[in-house]
């Protein structure tokens, strides 16, 4: 008896046109992809949702590094190595804890917490104005509780890679932007970026080891991130578009406020049933 063949999950144009458009919103401001590529991939191509997890993590990858080394090139690098090397020192063993949490917790108080997190965030950094063009040139002053803090921040970035498909962004620029006085909005986006190359890296291999990321799939969206990502750098460090980094987060922070809420709401129906 043969097997039944496997599903081809082929991307269309339109899947491919909106990839193009979340990739250089994404880096634009900073949040790295998944929240985008995530239900790009599970919706449009229609991939099973752990499996667009997956996919997303390959793709958020090649996307956040060659943003990285484009931001670096910049004359004004709002790269700040020290920050990215503590959010990266954290994210190592948030990515494995998540994952962990990921296999054998109901993850819906988590989300419904996240919600909360966010919509705050989203309501603190829209009361700002200017902050997305402001740079610090001396970097952040740190002393032990900002090394602890910053550590912590990324411990919680890195959590949230494997669980849903993200960077950890999301949580690590408002945090370290309103948390961190001497830090700019558009060095929060910078750090941010290069830490969601180790994180989502290490996401990746777990889900490509146990077989729940598509690689065919994942080829044309990671050749369409790319475009995006050097677009999305490009157009950060020309004047005003700071400031379009910074809206463009608030509205994704609400949009994955409004999609987790979805989740669990839903997780909570199919209960009851």
């Amino acid at each position: 008896m043969s097997e039944a063949p496997q599903p081809s999950y082929r991307p269309t144009f339109w899947s491919l046109a909106a990839w193009l458009a979340a990739a250089f919103l994404s880096t634009l401001s900073g949040i790295g992809g998944g929240t985008f590529a995530v239900p790009i991939l599970h919706y449009l191509v229609r991939l099973p949702f752990q499996m667009a997890i997956g996919t997303s993590l390959v793709v958020v990858f090649s996307m956040t590094l060659v943003a990285t080394i484009v931001e670096f090139l910049q004359a004004d690098s709002a790269l700040d190595w020290t920050v990215v090397g503590l959010l990266v020192a954290g994210g190592l063993p948030g990515a494995q804890l998540g994952y962990w949490i990921g296999k054998r917790i109901d993850t819906r108080t988590l989300k419904a917490l996240f919600v909360l997190l966010l919509v705050a965030a989203a309501i603190r950094i829209s009361s700002l104005h200017g902050g997305g063009e402001e740079r610090a040139a001396a970097g952040v002053a740190l002393s032990a509780t900002k090394v602890l803090w910053i550590l912590l921040i990324g411990v919680g970035g890195g959590i949230l890679a494997p669980l849903l498909g993200i960077g950890g962004g999301l949580l690590v620029i408002p945090a370290l932007f309103l948390t961190l006085s001497d830090m700019s909005y558009l060095e929060a986006r910078a750090c941010s970026l290069a830490m969601s190359v180790v994180n989502s890296v290490q996401a990746a291999y777990l889900h490509l080891r146990d077989g729940t990321a598509h690689v065919p799939t994942a080829l044309p969206f990671t050749g369409i991130a790319l475009i995006g990502a050097v677009l999305g750098v490009w157009a950060v460090h020309r004047p005003g578009w700071g400031e379009v980094a910074r809206v463009v987060l608030v509205v994704v922070l609400v949009l994955m406020a409004a999609r987790l809420t979805w989740d669990v709401w839903r997780a909570r129906a199919e209960k009851r049933v």
